[in-house]
């Protein structure tokens, strides 16, 4: 008799598992549509919509104190491209490329908090299922690496000791939770029978592995809590050290915090700051912040951005990722190696950069490959300064041809800023107009003539003079000293204040309180997942005046944000 394929077995087909696709639907008519309330919004009743008694007729607070603080509703999230791929590593020691997966879901400008709307198509559970076998295939093609993952002999017998102690420790680390016994039964079927039709116990184990991790409860984390002693609710120890380490480590709970979370250990602001002080002292606990600032500064766009070929020949693959690294690379410097000040991050010197990147600043490439990174220092009197002067920043907002002002002073005001500009009109044209070809233009002259246009004029004026001192660099972040032939006038101001350029730019940014405030506001909607509500004020107001006190140290504001109460919170389903 011809033995089943490994595809005419596969779990969530023919087995008993509900598909990925399948559980979102469910879930999205469980939960509700996941949203919760934005900036702007007024304090919250029980149910998380806006009690009269607390707001005005203009929808502001009426009494002169922020509202009471009002946990965001619980919610299940999608594991995220990077999350989901950081998981598979840790485990089978395997690299997904990130290309490969189903796309992200931005809200409010961060993944992780899309992570909670995402609608997982047909195409992106196959996806998933496809990284997942070939994670698998990879570990099992090796028989000491099959045997040592394992951990025992298999029989194939149907309640084979083996096997079914192989599913409850790997379960707990792929699901974040000790398994019920039906789990396990289920699961221990699964094997059994593949190693009845395969002729084979090691292939057992092997479909119990694929079982595991093509489940919704692998790609899945909830975040529904559980009634404390006070009555409200708390995400449990298991939710809370897999919330952790999806934040400080962006990937699965190690064994100890898993013990943690079992014993209790996570359920004190005590045994939480213990915890969280030492994922952020482990190898992976730059995680914390890179993959803060990855999303916070859109980075993922880097990887996928074109540019005019013949004005960029340099604009290679090599380039786009040293681009990345290099920003990720000095937020975690100056916050690990360092234990800097958050406001450095727009004076520094510091770069991370390999030959490509390093040629673009005009630093000694010795010592440096493609792959080859070292933190190196630009001169201390040159023109670039800061993270918004390292080419991941320019070049992404930017087009093929050039930079854009508007849009890298819109970014300031939303991310650096806290105060978001609207969309343009639906009527307005958005391109400037090319000045005819013996009558060059710099940027900013035309500009100046787009601001003409009245429907125009406000919201460039908020804009334009925050990017127009990062003009001296180009559309992949080279720096330059004249446009279309013409000197580049690179003087603008941040919020009033006039700037000569963009070091003068960099270092007015540096001195800012309001710009480590908004720091704050956008760190504690990336942890807690949700966008700012009215009613996070209380707590945004303590966490800022901490920040402050710590001299403005990203560490500790982890800390400070992870051990508050409303990291642990969560309101009842509507």
């Amino acid at each position: 008799m011809k033995k089943p394929s490994w595809h005419e077995l596969r779990f969530s087909r023919e087995v008993a598992c509900v598909c990925a696709l399948a559980f979102a639907a469910a879930c999205t008519g469980a939960l509700g549509d996941n949203t919760t309330e934005g900036a702007g919004s007024s304090s919250v009743g029980g149910d998380g919509t806006p009690t009269d008694s607390d707001v005005g007729g203009d929808g502001s607070p009426t009494g002169s104190d922020p509202p009471q603080f009002q946990p965001a509703t619980g919610m299940l999230r999608r594991l995220t491209r990077t999350q989901f791929r950081n998981a598979v590593r840790d485990v089978f020691g395997v690299d997904v490329n990130l290309n490969d997966l189903d796309a992200d879901s931005w809200n409010g400008n961060f993944a992780v908090i899309g992570a909670a709307t995402v609608v997982t198509s047909e195409r992106g559970v196959e996806q998933y299922h496809a990284a997942i076998e070939g994670a698998v295939d990879a570990v099992f093609a090796d028989p000491a690496r099959r045997d040592q993952f394992i951990g025992c002999a298999p029989s194939g017998a149907e309640n084979d000791a083996c096997v079914r102690g192989f599913i409850e420790a790997l379960g707990l680390r792929a699901w974040r939770r000790p398994l019920e016994a039906a789990e396990v039964d289920r699961l221990a079927a699964v094997a059994a029978n593949a190693a009845t039709q395969l002729e084979s116990a090691v292939e057992g184990a092997r479909w119990a592995t694929v079982a595991l991790f093509t489940s919704p409860n692998f790609l899945y984390r909830p975040e529904l809590g559980a009634p404390s002693a006070d009555g409200s609710l708390r995400l449990t120890g298991y939710e809370m050290a897999s919330r952790l380490a999806f934040l400080l480590w962006n990937s699965l709970p190690d064994q100890e915090l898993l013990d943690q979370a079992a014993s209790g250990g996570l359920a004190t602001v005590e045994g939480l700051r213990a915890a969280a002080t030492r994922l952020l002292e482990a190898p992976a606990g730059r995680e914390a912040v890179g993959a803060f600032a990855e999303e916070y500064m859109r980075l993922d766009r880097i990887g996928t951005q074109a540019k005019d070929t013949g004005l960029f020949p340099e604009y290679s693959p090599a380039l786009r990722a040293a681009m990345v690294r290099d920003m990720r690379g000095t937020w975690e410097v100056l916050a690990f190696d360092d234990q800097a000040s958050a406001l450095d991050l727009f004076s520094t010197t510091k770069v991370v950069v390999n030959t490509e990147l390093a040629q673009l600043y005009g630093l000694d490439t010795a010592g440096l490959g493609s792959s080859a990174f070292e933190v190196r220092s630009l001169p201390a009197d040159g023109p670039r300064v800061g993270i918004l002067s390292k080419a991941g920043f320019l070049s992404q907002f930017a087009n093929q041809k050039e930079g854009s002002p508007t849009l890298r002073g819109k970014f300031m005001r939303d991310a650096l800023m806290c105060t978001p500009i609207p969309p343009p009109p639906g009527d307005v044209a958005l391109e400037l107009p090319e000045p005819p070809a013996d009558k060059p233009l710099t940027k900013r002259q035309r500009l100046e003539i787009h601001r003409t246009e009245p429907a125009c004029a406000g919201c460039h004026s908020y804009m334009d003079p925050l990017g127009l001192p990062l003009e001296t660099f180009d559309a992949i972040g080279r720096f330059r000293t004249t446009d279309h032939g013409l000197p580049i006038d690179p003087s603008g101001e941040f919020d009033g204040v006039p700037v000569a350029d963009a070091r003068a730019l960099g270092v007015t940014l540096s001195s800012d309180a309001s710009v480590a405030e908004c720091l704050v506001r956008k760190y504690y909607t990336y942890a807690a997942g949700h966008e700012e509500r009215d009613v996070d004020e209380r707590v945004l107001n303590a966490l800022t005046a901490s920040f402050e006190g710590s001299g403005y140290r990203l560490r500790e504001l982890v800390l400070d944000v992870v051990t508050n109460d409303a990291f642990s919170s969560v309101a009842p389903q509507p």
